[in-house]
C-alpha cells in the first residue's frame, strides 16, 4: 500500500503543471468575477509554470483573438481611467495564459488536467448542495443555491459544463482510469443545477443536450440515437428531479430537516448510478418512461420559478439599452464600469446590474467593437473545432448562456471551460520553446504591473 502511494505521489509530482492549473481554477472559481491582486498572483504563478515548459500547440485562431482582446481591453480602460488595471483587461490575461499553458501539455497531461479539473468542480458543486442543505437544516434559511461562486447563475452554467465534461470522460475518454468516480460525480452535478433554479442554465443545458445529439446522429441511426436520448434524459430525470424534491422539502415545507432523506436517497442514486446505466440499458422501454417525466421536472421548475418569464423580458429590455450605447465609442467603448453608471442617468429603465446580459453586446459597449469582434471569433472557433460531440454540447452550452447572461466575466467559469472543452491540439500551430518563454515572461510582466499598481 506504501508503495502505491508512493507511485501516485510521484505521478502528481511528474504532472505538477496539470495539478497546479487544476488548483489555480479552483482559486478562480471562488473569487467571482475576479480581484485584481488574487488574479495577479494566480497569473505569475502560472507563467512560472509556462516558462518551465517547452514548445507549445496550440490553435492560433483561438490564442490570438483571445490575446487582441486583451489589449483591446486593456486600451478602453487606459482610454477611460489613464491605466489597464481598472477594468477587465488585465485578469482576463488569464485565459490565454491557461490556453496557451494547456498547448505546452502532451496528450496524457492534457486529459489529467481535464479530469483533474472535473473532480475539483465536482468537489464545488457537493459544497455547494451541502452549504445549502446546512442553511436549510441549522439556519431555517432557504433560496437558490449559489455555492462557492457566490451567484446561483453562474453556479448553474458551471454545474451545466461539468456535467457535459462527465458525460465525455464516462462515455467518450476510452482511457479514463477515473471513470468509476467520475460516474458519480453526473447525479452530483445535476442535483447542483436543479437547486439553483437556473432558468438560463437550463435552457443551455437543452442547447448543449440538442447539440450532443446531433453530434450521435451522424455516427449511429436514428433508432440508436433516440435510445441514447431517452437513457440521458432519464439520468437527468432522476438528478434533476432529486435536486427538485430536495429544495421542495427544504424551502416549502415547515420540515426542512425532510430535505436529508432526500439527500441521503441522491447520495444512494451517486453510488448506484452506474447499476442505474445498465438498468437503461436492458429496459429502453423504461429509459423512455423514465425521460418522458421530464415534462414534470420542467413544470415543477418553471412553477418554482414564476417570475423567470419576466426576468427574461428584462433581459431583452438591458440588451435594447446596450445596443443604443453601442454606437457611442466603438473603437474603445464607453469605457469598463461604465455602462451602470449610464443606465442610471439615462432616464429609461434602471436594470441595477453590472453587466449586460448579452456578453458579446456589454463587451462592444464597455470596451469596443474590437474586442467585441475578438470574443465572437473565439467562440466561434472553439465551437466549430473538431472534438468530441460532448465537449462540443459544453462549448455550445456556454456560448448560449453568454447571449442570455454573464457566465464569461465569472472568471472560474470561463478558464474552467477553457480547460475541460478545449482542444489546442486540434488545428494546431506549433510555437518555439524560446518564444513560448518569452510571451509567458510579457504576461507575467502584465501581471506584476497590475499587482503593483493595486498596493499604490
Amino acid at each position: 500500500m506504501a508503495r502505491g502511494f508512493q507511485q501516485r505521489l510521484e505521478s502528481l509530482i511528474d504532472h505538477y503543471t496539470a495539478f497546479c492549473l487544476a488548483l489555480a481554477l479552483l482559486i478562480l472559481a471562488m473569487i467571482g468575477v475576479g480581484d485584481v491582486r488574487v488574479a495577479g498572483m494566480t497569473g505569475i504563478l502560472l507563467c512560472a509554470l509556462g516558462i518551465t515548459r517547452g514548445v507549445a500547440r496550440v490553435d492560433l485562431r483561438i490564442l490570438f483573438p483571445l490575446i487582441i482582446y486583451d489589449l483591446a481591453a486593456m486600451a478602453a480602460s487606459y482610454a477611460s481611467y489613464g491605466n489597464i488595471v481598472d477594468g477587465y483587461g488585465t485578469m482576463h490575461v488569464l485565459f490565454p495564459v491557461i490556453y496557451l499553458l494547456m498547448g505546452c501539455l502532451c496528450r496524457d497531461e492534457l486529459r489529467l488536467l481535464k479530469r483533474f479539473c472535473i473532480l475539483v468542480a465536482g468537489g464545488i458543486a457537493a459544497a455547494g448542495i451541502g452549504r445549502f442543505i446546512f442553511q436549510a437544516v441549522i439556519w431555517g434559511r432557504t433560496g437558490r443555491m449559489s455555492g462557492l461562486l457566490g451567484n446561483a447563475n453562474a453556479m448553474g452554467i458551471y454545474s451545466v459544463v461539468g456535467w457535459f465534461a462527465v458525460v465525455w470522460c464516462t462515455e467518450e475518454d476510452e482511457e479514463c482510469e477515473l471513470r468509476e468516480l467520475l460516474l458519480r460525480l453526473e447525479p452530483v452535478f445535476l442535483i447542483a443545477l436543479a437547486l439553483t433554479l437556473s432558468m438560463g442554465s437550463f435552457l443551455s443545458l437543452a442547447v448543449g443536450i440538442a447539440v450532443l445529439l446531433t453530434g450521435k446522429r451522424r455516427k449511429a441511426s436514428w433508432h440508436e440515437t433516440f435510445q441514447y436520448a431517452c437513457r440521458l434524459f432519464s439520468r437527468i430525470v432522476l438528478g434533476m428531479g432529486t435536486g427538485i424534491l430536495i429544495y421542495l422539502a427544504a424551502a416549502r415545507t415547515s420540515v426542512p430537516w425532510v430535505c436529508l432523506f432526500l439527500l441521503a436517497y441522491g447520495i444512494a442514486a451517486a453510488v448506484c448510478w452506474k447499476t442505474f446505466g445498465h438498468f437503461l440499458e436492458v429496459y429502453p422501454r423504461m429509459a423512455f418512461l423514465i425521460s418522458a417525466l421530464g415534462l414534470a421536472v420542467a413544470a415543477a421548475a418553471v412553477v418554482l420559478r414564476p417570475s423567470a418569464i419576466a426576468t427574461f423580458t428584462e433581459r431583452f429590455e438591458m440588451m435594447r439599452s446596450g445596443l443604443s450605447y453601442l454606437t457611442v465609442n466603438p473603437l474603445f467603448g464607453v469605457g469598463p464600469l461604465k455602462w451602470r453608471m449610464l443606465d442610471l442617468s439615462d432616464g429609461g429603465k434602471y436594470f441595477n446590474t453590472w453587466h449586460i446580459h448579452n456578453i458579446p453586446i456589454h463587451i462592444g459597449v464597455e470596451m469596443g467593437w474590437i474586442a467585441m469582434v475578438m470574443v465572437i471569433v473565439a467562440g466561434l472557433r472553439a465551437l466549430c473545432k473538431k472534438k468530441a460531440p460532448s465537449l462540443r454540447a459544453g462549448t455550445a452550452a456556454f456560448l448560449f448562456h453568454n447571449l442570455i447572461d454573464t457566465s464569461f466575466f465569472y472568471l472560474g467559469i470561463t478558464a474552467f471551460v477553457l480547460v475541460v472543452t478545449g482542444e489546442p491540439e486540434e488545428g494546431e500551430r506549433e510555437i518555439s520553446g524560446m518564444a513560448v518563454k518569452m510571451v509567458f515572461v510579457l504576461f507575467a510582466g502584465v501581471f506584476a504591473y497590475s499587482l503593483y499598481h493595486t498596493i499604490q
